[in-house]
């Protein structure tokens, strides 16, 4: 258990060494917070119940979503720098690898949520959620980037290549975010279409009706990504060609 936390602390030194790239996983959000959600505000107020929930739930999928190309990258520099090589060398586990990805995507992701909610209250101070609700985004959210997480340091497993990570977040960011009902309400066109092939979709739609199946669902999605992580990095080479 100690190898991935020795790992943990080497991921938040790489975020501090690299801050100004990092920042922008803490800017993005609060940026579609301030400017998407303030525009969008007037025209669907009115169509949702409580638009500063509905908002805020979108958001937590946004990050969520994120924390898949980050651990994409963050799998594929240690592959290129050797830093897997030499966990494995030195006794450590796939398994403990993949952890320690996914509690790093969980911890970042707590610190994007505080500043994210904060931010919410300087903007929607009428219609704050209660704590309850917030925890329960909370958690439900750590979940989601979790297996998200898993899914991304699978990919990052078996791409050696800057160029295809880029390809990769540049062909699908924009895309999957904006065919879920994040933001607004989706239904009744060619969108509603590409929605249902969506998982934000049906994340998104745990987080505003929460239930216990919807819960269930999600420790589910955890264990597909962590286990499809696990399963394909022992099959991937430790070491990448990629300089």
């Amino acid at each position: 258990m100690l190898r991935p936390l020795i790992l943990i602390k080497f991921h938040i030194l790489s975020l501090w060494n690299w801050r100004t790239s990092y920042l922008g996983r803490f800017i993005e959000p609060v940026a579609y917070l301030v400017f998407l959600s303030t525009g969008l505000r007037p025209s669907l107020e009115n169509k949702v119940d409580v638009y500063s929930e509905f908002v805020l739930a979108g958001l937590v999928c946004l990050l969520a979503f994120r924390s898949a190309t980050a651990s994409m990258s963050d799998v594929a520099n240690d592959r290129k720098w050797g830093v897997l090589a030499l966990y494995i060398l030195q006794g450590g586990s796939v398994v403990g690898y993949v952890l320690s990805i996914v509690l790093f995507g969980a911890l970042v992701f707590i610190a994007q949520f505080a500043l994210l909610f904060a931010c919410s209250l300087l903007i929607f101070p009428e219609s704050a959620p209660d704590m309850w609700r917030v925890l329960t985004l909370l958690g439900v959210g750590v979940l989601f980037v979790a297996g998200w997480c898993g899914f991304g340091a699978a990919l990052g497993g078996k791409v050696d290549s800057y160029a295809t990570r880029d390809f990769v977040v540049t062909v699908t960011s924009l895309p999957v975010v904006f065919t879920a009902p994040l933001f607004y309400p989706i239904q009744g066109n060619w969108l509603a279409v590409l929605a249902g092939f969506n998982p934000l979709t049906y994340q998104v739609g745990v987080l505003r009706q929460m239930s216990s199946l919807g819960i269930l669902c999600a420790g589910l999605w955890v264990v597909l990504g962590v286990v499809t992580a696990v399963m394909l990095l022992r099959k991937t080479e430790y070491l990448s060609r990629e300089r």
